[in-house]
């Protein structure tokens, strides 16, 4: 009898581990990024705004973020180069958070940026839920 359960539990855990864990999402968390950076480069405000979650979006109003952007961006000219400096990914009960770290360099000057993107157990896609932006250095 001893036999038999610990044969019938050894073949049921690797079933019950995978339901403590999801799979890594990084991969989806990568391409938001790489769209984010995507719209800086090209200056495209209108795509970035649909990755945001709707709270971010409640307190942080499209057009006038939009407006942020651009004056924070535009007088440092173009985006020439984006340098990692963290990446994070937190699991928990609820949901995925993915969280990342960049240096915004351009050619007169840079940006530290953290992105904080975000799944729900039950969402269908991902989200950001913040983005941080804050200038590090500008030429005059």
């Amino acid at each position: 009898m001893k036999r038999l359960l610990t044969l019938l539990f050894a073949c049921l855990l690797p079933f019950l581990s995978g339901c403590l864990t999801q799979a890594d999402q990084g991969a989806e968390a990568n391409t938001l990024v790489t769209a984010v950076h995507q719209s800086f480069q090209d200056g495209d405000w209108d795509r970035l705004t649909p990755l945001y979650d709707e709270q971010f979006t409640n307190t942080h109003p499209t057009e006038k973020w939009q407006q942020q952007l651009i004056s924070l961006t535009k007088p440092m000219g173009k985006l020439v180069n984006v340098k990692p400096t963290f990446e994070q990914h937190d699991p928990r009960f609820g949901g995925d958070f993915y969280l990342y770290g960049f240096i915004l360099q351009f050619e007169k000057g840079s940006i530290s940026e953290t992105i904080t993107i975000y799944k729900a157990v039950n969402a269908e896609k991902m989200t950001i839920s913040g983005h941080e932006l804050r200038v590090k250095r500008q030429a005059s």
